[in-house]
C-alpha cells in the first residue's frame, strides 16, 4: 500500500511540474490508453469464440434464414452471420436478437404453429366463414411446413385444394395440386412423390389419390387408382422396407471392417395374398340315431256259407257232402328298424400373408487395406515384444489365406440374419465379398507462411493498431514524465528590473541559515527579519518568496551574484 502511495504521490509531483501544454497531452493519452483497453478486451472477447446459434443450432430454411435477416437489419444488429444452415450470433447480446427476431415476425413455424396463430386470432366478431377459412389456410401452411421438413432438398411447396359442387346435389368434387420447388433442380424419387400425394391425401377428408397432381421441375406426377397399380406399388413398398431393413443389420454387424460398401436385393413372392380350404370325409360314417318297431297279428274265421239263394244250398244227389265245418286262420309278423348315421369330415382353411420374402443376396466389398491391418494387428498380438515396423512383408499365400478367412468370416455373420432356404434350392451364394482398392486420399497441402501471415494479419490489423497506439501513448507519457521543466531565465538575467545601485548598502549576512543560531527564542527565530533557505526544491521559487517578502535583499544578492560570476 505504501509503493502505491509513493507511486501516487510521484506522479502528482510530476504532473503538478508539467507545463499546461504537456498535462493536456497526458491526460488526452491517457483517456486515449483507457479506451483503447476497452477496444482491446472487446476484441480478445470476440475472438475467442464467444458466439452461439440461435435456437439452440437449430436448421433452419432458406426462407426462415431470408426472414430472420431482414429482421435483425430492421433493428440494426449487424453482428450476426450465418453458418450454413444455422445462424451465429454475439452470446452477450444474444436477448436484443431473440428480441429483434420476435419483433420483427420472423419466428421459425414448428408443426402446427399455423393452425394454432390462426385459433389464437379469431374474434367474436367474425363471421363463421371466415373463421374457416383462416383454420383451412393454417392447415394448409402446416402441411407444406411439414413438406418442406421431409427432405432437406426440398426448399418451397405450394398447396392448393378446390372443391365444386356437382348439380343440385349435395355431392362435392375435391381436388388438390402440390408444386415442389428442389434445391439444383434435383428431382424427386418415386416413392417421394408418391409418399408426398398420400400424405395430402390422407390430410383432406373424401380426396382421392387420382385428384391430385403433383409438379415438380417440369413434371406432373398423377397417381392412377387402377387397383393393379395400387399393388404393384405396395410390392415394391415392401420391397423397399425389406432391403433398408437387412442393409442397416448387415452394417452393424459389418462395423469393424472400416468403411464397408454393400448392397442388398430382396427377392419377394409375386402373391398378394392366398386363402385355401379344403374337406375330407371319412370312410366309416358314425352313428347317431337308432330306432326299431315289432308288429305280430293274428286272425281265425269259420267256414264260408256258400252263396245265397236255392240252386248252390240244395242237396245234389250223387254229390258227396262233407259233414265237418272247416275254420279259416291267418298270422302275420312286421318288424321295422331305422337308423341316422352321420358320415365324418374335415374343414381345413389356410391363408398366408403376400409377398413373402423368397430369397436375400448381399453383396459386400470392404477396404483392402483392412487386410494389412488385420495382419499387422495378428501379428503384434503374436510378438508383443517388437514393433510393428520389424513385421516382415506379407507374401501372396499369406494375403490370400487371410482374405479367405475374412470372407468365411463375413459370410458366416450375414448368413446368420438372412432367411433360412431349403437344401438344394439356392445354386448361387447369397453372400457375395469382395474388396476395393481404397487409395490413400491426398492432404491438401499446407499454407505457406506468406499465406498464413496475410491471413492473419487480415484478421487481427485491428488489433494490432491498437496495440501499437497503447505503446505509443504509453512511451510518449513516460517521456513526458521524465522531462524536467526548464524555467525562463529572461527575468533573471534581466535582475527583475530592480535598481541595484539603491541596494548596495544592505546586509547580506542576515540571509544566510548560518545565523539563525544567534536568536535564542523562538519567537526572536519568527520575528527575524527573511533570508533565503535552500530547502532542496526549485530555486526559482525560493527566489520568488524572497523578492515577495524582501525585493532590496534580493536585488543586492543578485547583484553580488552577477559580479562574482564576471
Amino acid at each position: 500500500m505504501n509503493q502505491i502511495n509513493q507511486f501516487l504521490q510521484q506522479m502528482r509531483t510530476l504532473f503538478a511540474g508539467m507545463t499546461p501544454q504537456s498535462k493536456l497531452m497526458a491526460i488526452l493519452l491517457t483517456v486515449g490508453i483507457a479506451i483503447s483497453s476497452v477496444f482491446l478486451v472487446q476484441g480478445a472477447t470476440t475472438s475467442s469464440g464467444a458466439t452461439v446459434h440461435i435456437l439452440g443450432g437449430r436448421s433452419l430454411s432458406d426462407e426462415e434464414l431470408d426472414n430472420i435477416e431482414f429482421a435483425l437489419s430492421k433493428a440494426a444488429l449487424r453482428e450476426f452471420q450465418r453458418d450454413g444452415k444455422r445462424i451465429r450470433v454475439p452470446k452477450a447480446s444474444l436477448d436484443l436478437y431473440m428480441k429483434a427476431i420476435s419483433d420483427g415476425k420472423a419466428n421459425p413455424l414448428g408443426m402446427g404453429n399455423a393452425m394454432d396463430s390462426a385459433l389464437n386470432s379469431n374474434s367474436l366478431m367474425e363471421s363463421s366463414l371466415s373463421t374457416q377459412a383462416k383454420l383451412q389456410n393454417g392447415k394448409k401452411k402446416d402441411l407444406e411446413n411439414a413438406i418442406k421438413r421431409m427432405d432437406p432438398m426440398i426448399v418451397d411447396a405450394i398447396i392448393t385444394p378446390d372443391e365444386s359442387r356437382l348439380g343440385f346435389s349435395g355431392d362435392r368434387k375435391k381436388t388438390a395440386s402440390i408444386a415442389i420447388q428442389t434445391r439444383g433442380n434435383k428431382d424427386l424419387s418415386a416413392d417421394q412423390r408418391r409418399g408426398i400425394i398420400d400424405f395430402v391425401q390422407k390430410s383432406y377428408a373424401g380426396l382421392k389419390q387420382s385428384d391430385i397432381a403433383l409438379f415438380c421441375n417440369g413434371n406432373t406426377t398423377i397417381v392412377s387408382d387402377d387397383p393393379t397399380a395400387m399393388q404393384q406399388s405396395k410390392f415394391y413398398l415392401i420391397k423397399r422396407q425389406q432391403e433398408q431393413n437387412y442393409r442397416e443389420r448387415a452394417e452393424r454387424l459389418l462395423a469393424d471392417y472400416g468403411n464397408v460398401r454393400l448392397d442388398v436385393n430382396v427377392e419377394l413372392d409375386p402373391v398378394a395374398s392366398e386363402e385355401t380350404e379344403s374337406i375330407s370325409f371319412n370312410e366309416k360314417p358314425t352313428k347317431i340315431q337308432s330306432a326299431s318297431t315289432k308288429r305280430d297279428a293274428k286272425s281265425l274265421r269259420g267256414t264260408p256259407g256258400g252263396r245265397p239263394g236255392t240252386q248252390p244250398n240244395a242237396i245234389k244227389p250223387n254229390e258227396g257232402q262233407s259233414l265237418a265245418q272247416q275254420e279259416q286262420s291267418s298270422e302275420t309278423k312286421e318288424q321295422t328298424e331305422s337308423e341316422k348315421s352321420v358320415t365324418g369330415n374335415t374343414l381345413k382353411k389356410t391363408e398366408t400373408v403376400g409377398h413373402q420374402t423368397t430369397r436375400v443376396s448381399v453383396s459386400i466389398s470392404i477396404p483392402f487395406s483392412y487386410y494389412l491391418k488385420a495382419a499387422a494387428y495378428k501379428w503384434q498380438q503374436l510378438n508383443p515384444k517388437k514393433l510393428s515396423s520389424e513385421m516382415p512383408e506379407l507374401t501372396p499365400s499369406e494375403l490370400d489365406t487371410l482374405r479367405k478367412d475374412t470372407e468365411r468370416n463375413i459370410q458366416s455373420l450375414i448368413n446368420g440374419i438372412l432367411p433360412t432356404v431349403a437344401a438344394g434350392e439356392d445354386k448361387f451364394p447369397r453372400v457375395f465379398v469382395d474388396s476395393y482398392p481404397d487409395f490413400p486420399v491426398a492432404e491438401p497441402p499446407a499454407a505457406s507462411l506468406a499465406e498464413t501471415s496475410l491471413a492473419w494479419l487480415s484478421q487481427s490489423w485491428q488489433t494490432l493498431a491498437l496495440i501499437g497506439i497503447v505503446l505509443a501513448a504509453l512511451l510518449s507519457l513516460r517521456s513526458f514524465a521524465k522531462t524536467v521543466p526548464t524555467a525562463n531565465d529572461r527575468d533573471f538575467e534581466r535582475g527583475f528590473d530592480l535598481p541595484l545601485d539603491d541596494a548596495t548598502d544592505i546586509d547580506l549576512s542576515s540571509l544566510t541559515d548560518e545565523e539563525n543560531a544567534e536568536f535564542d527564542t523562538q519567537e526572536e527565530v519568527e520575528n527575524a527579519p527573511p533570508r533565503l533557505r535552500t530547502t532542496g526544491g526549485d530555486i526559482k521559487n525560493d527566489l520568488t518568496s524572497l523578492v515577495r517578502e524582501n525585493p532590496d535583499a534580493a536585488a543586492t544578492m543578485l547583484r553580488n551574484w552577477i559580479t562574482e560570476s564576471m
